[in-house]
């Protein structure tokens, strides 16, 4: 009998934490908690918060400099199975909340290895994901409305000095 191959994901592990965070505190807290059961986390880098010195390059010489401080949680987990199996994750979130940063480091560790509660992890994130294409939406739709069509004002300037 051959094992059945794991669900393949739908989101891209390099999005996941992205897109957990835009899900919500709350329900990453509660799903790293119901994945967990069972099995024994331990911290390969505990959860901490603070301030990170963000670094930019400017558009014309490309120039580094720092645009300023900004609050960063990290957190890396290696969580074991009652096997003796092992998954290692981590996160780093531009919060100022190790918990949430200690969650999404095992939830991260969970859809690495497609371990059992990785279904309830890729729901998360593809709600999380819906709630970033929305707001990129929303976005979009702003930004159109401020294009503006300099053809049109060529027009306006024949039209003026044609009635001049």
């Amino acid at each position: 009998m051959t094992p059945q191959p794991l669900p393949t994901p739908t989101i891209e592990r390099r999005h996941l934490v992205a897109c957990l965070v835009a899900a919500g505190r709350e329900p990453v807290l509660s799903t790293a908690t119901q994945v967990t059961e069972g099995l024994t986390v331990t911290p390969l880098q505990p959860a901490e918060s603070g301030l990170a010195l963000m670094q930019w390059r400017d558009a014309v010489q490309h120039q580094p400099f720092f645009l300023g401080e900004v609050p960063m949680a990290r957190a890396a987990v290696a969580l074991v199975n009652h096997r003796g199996e092992r998954a290692e994750g981590g996160a780093v979130v531009m919060a100022d909340d190790a918990e949430l940063a200690q969650a999404l480091a095992v939830l991260d560790a969970v859809f690495a290895q497609r371990w059992p509660g990785v279904e309830a992890v890729d729901a998360l994130a593809l709600r999380g994901a819906q709630a970033r294409d929305r707001i990129r939406a929303v976005r979009q739709a702003g930004l159109k409305r401020t294009r503006v069509d300099f053809a049109l004002l060529a027009e306006a300037d024949e039209d003026s000095e044609a009635q001049a």
